[in-house]
């Protein structure tokens, strides 16, 4: 069965006339005969008006239970969805992802794919119906409901894709694609019209909030192409290739080296440990399966040693919760600073240009940003700077590394 994996986001569902734009796109697909899935996410900021609204309750409420609520944001918009869809005529049903077949492992809030059932979905594709599935929720070995982190509808389509075997998944948003830079911040940021998984994998963990990393990673690993389109209208689209030798046969930028785009993250903020317990104190935090980002670690003969590392800022209070304890126990003490962002440049073969990393300090110096390399990679290197100061970083960062040029001016002067 051939199967179209379309995936809206909250932004492109949050109201009611967006809900009914959507449904039409799909209704013109179902009409033309395509067999359609559609995953969702909650609409607007249901999500977190939800989480608001457990911690007015508890500093920590519990974690099965907060789960079951998140979760009925993804179901409202599904079951929003089928009835517009019904009301055009269009026979649909809306899913939970338990009843998609979508199972996970792992921890409350942060679960990971394991499997996908293809039979609930296919059993209702083959009656004629769209189907309908909230995003970001599965079933796990003890038969309760998990979430899988926040973008983790994402992870939800991707998933189907994988599951049925389809090699494309498309992601309808509030953009045209991915660009160079966020077009909120760097008005008129080409788009890229292909890029590869594993550069997409390193934008989307630095800050691109197009698309989640973890989608991404799945969609490499099972080589699926990600389509990303405006909601609205798609004269223009990013295709994320899950399928590497196919960007370099290509020839396009995406396969030389260079710095690709350039991302920030004002979600972030940075834990510092004082004392013996800086491994005790990643370790306290590998088990929250969180993601750890930024680490540096220095002594000096006249203080004690001191590690760091960033954090998701909603994050925060769960990562104290863990870390307060080891530290203190061993007589070490804990800081946190939420006055820092991370701003990254993303690309291919960044530690062989040596360039790189000595252009862009020059470049936020010469704005006079105050900034910390805090790590390098082939794939990207990320700066810390004061969070006052993302978007003129951003400005920078993208006027040193010429990311105004079009895709081949760009890949003229990495060659």
């Amino acid at each position: 069965m051939d199967i179209a994996i379309r995936k809206y986001g909250g932004s492109s569902l949050a109201t009611d006339q967006q809900v009914i734009s959507a449904a039409e796109q799909v209704a013109q697909a179902h009409r033309d005969g395509t067999s359609v899935v559609v995953v969702v996410s909650a609409r607007g900021k249901t999500t977190d008006e939800l989480v608001r609204a457990a911690e007015r309750l508890s500093c920590f409420p519990d974690l099965l239970e907060k789960d079951k609520l998140l979760a009925t944001g993804e179901a409202e918009s599904a079951a929003l969805f089928a009835i517009a869809l019904q009301n055009i005529g269009v026979p649909a049903v809306s899913l939970s992802g338990p009843q998609a077949g979508l199972r996970a492992v792992g921890r409350h809030g942060s679960g990971f794919v394991s499997e996908v059932d293809p039979d609930p979905l296919r059993k209702r594709l083959r009656a004629g119906h769209v189907v309908v599935v909230s995003g970001f929720q599965a079933l796990n070995a003890e038969g309760e409901l998990i979430t899988l982190g926040r973008g983790g509808s994402d992870t939800s389509a991707v998933a189907l894709a994988a599951g049925h075997g389809m090699r494309t998944c498309e992601i309808y948003t509030d953009v045209d694609g991915v660009h160079r830079a966020d077009p909120r911040v760097i008005l008129g940021a080409p788009l890229l019209s292909r890029i590869d998984a594993e550069t997409m994998s390193e934008m989307a963990f630095s800050g691109a909030g197009v698309m989640h990393p973890r989608a991404v990673e799945l969609a490499a690993v099972h080589g699926i192409d990600i389509v990303v389109r405006n909601s609205a209208g798609w004269t223009r689209q990013t295709t994320i290739v899950g399928r590497g030798a196919e960007v370099r046969e290509a020839g396009r930028i995406e396969g030389r080296t260079g710095v690709v785009a350039v991302t920030h993250d004002r979600s972030v903020a940075q834990v510092v440990v004082r004392g013996d317990s800086g491994v005790a104190a990643l370790d306290a935090v590998a088990g929250t399966q969180i993601p750890v980002d930024s680490v540096t670690w220095w002594s000096d003969p006249s203080d004690e040693l001191r590690m760091a590392f960033c954090v998701p800022d909603a994050a925060l209070d769960e990562v104290l919760a863990e870390v307060e304890a080891v530290v203190r126990a061993d007589g070490g003490s804990v800081e946190t600073r939420r006055s820092l962002a991370k701003v990254s440049v993303v690309g291919v073969g960044l530690l062989s240009r040596p360039g790189t990393t000595i252009g862009a300090l020059t470049a936020l110096a010469g704005r006079e940003i105050d900034a910390q390399c805090v790590s390098a990679t082939q794939a990207r290197t990320t700066f810390l700077v004061p969070k006052a100061r993302v978007n003129d970083a951003v400005a920078a960062l993208y006027a040193e590394f010429r990311l105004d040029l079009d895709e081949s001016g760009l890949e003229l002067m990495n060659a």
